[in-house]
């Protein structure tokens, strides 16, 4: 057989992966990578929460003519002040634990806080303590049972369990220190965030004002800010970054408590008394305004500037609701449901729904 049949016969035989490779392409095919999902959503969905906004007002506007004055204005944002630095607070909670309900960061015991530091402030300012003490005790009180929800965290028990239990323990000392009496609150101080004004702007908007940039400028242009998010989205991989989660989980219920000490503080000055059953009614409203702020955010995650929208949106409803004269029952109707809305949207997002 010639050399050339030979080498035929061997080619013929040959196993097809012993065949010489093909000559490189000057452009090679690359396996296709699977696409990762986006942490998002169109942006449809936050201008649909703009809509919303918009269409609030306009029909409130148009319903009552009271409401589009400048001093309903001044009153929308005055009682928005109240749920945005409480809602802060929660906004905090939930970056930094994450915002899965069941598992993630949230703080039930909002509203049972902002009762007691009115309560407190209310009695020590009653004893004679004068406003800076009333103020100083509050706060520290606040701080405590912040510290408390923030311990127990740590040590693993579910967030959700902890502040239900630890909401009920405030609202407890509430009543027994005030005999579900209302306590009065009046001091210069006082006074002053009730009806008073700095160059034509009420007490209440300048405290929220000062509240929301120092709030918005740590969390969204600081380090720790940086480092609470990356603990919420994902407290393994911080971890091996250096990062100590549990000292940032714990100090954003102490800073989630600190806020509704402010917050209650502003309320009693408002209300002119301390009023014991005012956690239980204003804790829907904390809730929400966190949660709301889901849908201001073109990632769907809880901002400090969609939290302040949600306020004005949350303040605007009941006040609006109030000149109507709807009753107060479908109030809470309408917030239940946007509450439930917005958490399905979130859960939407984290199944990798919405792209």
């Amino acid at each position: 057989m010639s050399a050339v049949g030979t080498h035929g016969v061997e080619a013929a035989g040959r196993h097809p992966s012993a065949a010489p490779p093909p000559p490189p392409s000057s452009t090679p095919e690359r396996p296709e990578r699977p696409r990762a999902r986006r942490r998002g959503a169109p942006r449809w969905v936050s201008l649909l929460g703009w809509a919303v906004v918009v269409v609030e007002f306009g029909v409130l506007a148009a319903a009552s003519s009271s409401f589009a004055t400048p001093g309903n204005a001044a009153s929308i944002l005055s009682q928005a002040a109240v749920y945005a630095i409480a809602g802060f607070g929660l906004a905090i909670v939930v970056i930094t634990g994450g915002d899965d309900v069941v598992r993630g960061g949230i703080d039930l015991s909002s509203g049972a806080v902002v009762a007691v530091s009115g309560v407190v402030a209310a009695l020590v300012a009653t004893a004679g303590g004068g406003a800076p003490a009333a103020i100083a005790a509050a706060l520290l009180v606040s701080a405590g049972f912040g510290a408390l929800n923030g311990t127990v965290v740590v040590l693993g028990v579910s967030p959700l369990l902890v502040t239900l239990a630890t909401g009920g323990i405030v609202t407890s000392v509430v009543y027994l220190a005030t005999g579900n009496v209302k306590v009065p609150l009046d001091d210069a101080v006082f006074r002053w965030l009730r009806s008073g004004d700095l160059v034509g702007v009420p007490a209440p908007i300048v405290v929220l004002a000062v509240v929301a940039v120092v709030v918005g400028l740590a969390v969204g242009r600081t380090t720790w800010g940086v480092r609470s998010y990356a603990v919420g989205e994902n407290p393994t991989a911080a971890s091996v970054t250096g990062v100590g989660v549990w000292r940032y989980v714990a100090g954003s219920y102490v800073l989630s408590a600190l806020l509704a000490g402010v917050a209650g503080i502003v309320l009693a000055s408002r209300l002119a008394a301390a009023v014991p059953d005012v956690g239980e009614q204003i804790l829907l409203d904390i809730v929400l305004t966190a949660y709301m702020s889901i849908v201001f955010s073109r990632r769907l995650v809880v901002t400090i500037g969609g939290t302040l929208v949600a306020a004005v949106f949350v303040a605007a409803l009941v006040n609006g609701f109030t000149l109507l004269g709807i009753g107060s029952q479908w109030v809470g109707v309408v917030k239940g449901v946007l509450i439930l809305a917005v958490l399905a949207l979130a859960a939407v997002r984290e199944r990798g729904l919405v792209r």
